[in-house]
């Protein structure tokens, strides 16, 4: 073991991951490599006790377990990086952009 071992990714605290819930937002991109997607036009973050659910148009767009999940703010304030892990056990790594309305 070396002087500086990386350290395991434990995810957020549920109360961290809340600071997200309700946010609206305009659009979200999902990342794969190199390539992004856009999954999902307005909709809104919701933070439940077991999952992170992205809605956009009525219809879910992201779906990810809380647990080992990590929300962060972007440099520019007008979104979320996401990343976590899907039910199927998929890493996913999305970026939530907030609507223009201020939150």
């Amino acid at each position: 073991m070396g002087l500086f071992s990386p350290k395991k990714n434990k995810g957020m605290s549920l109360a961290q991951l809340r600071e997200f819930d309700k946010k609206a937002i305009s659009h979200i991109v999902l990342r794969e490599g190199g390539d992004e997607q856009i999954i999902g036009r307005t909709g809104a973050i919701t933070v439940k006790d077991d999952e992170i659910v992205v809605v956009c148009n009525g219809s879910q767009a992201l779906r990810i377990s809380t647990k080992g999940a990590v929300m962060a703010t972007l440099m520019s304030g007008n979104g979320v990086d996401i990343k976590g892990v899907t039910a199927e056990g998929r890493s996913v790594h999305a970026i939530a952009y907030y609507s223009k309305l201020r939150q």
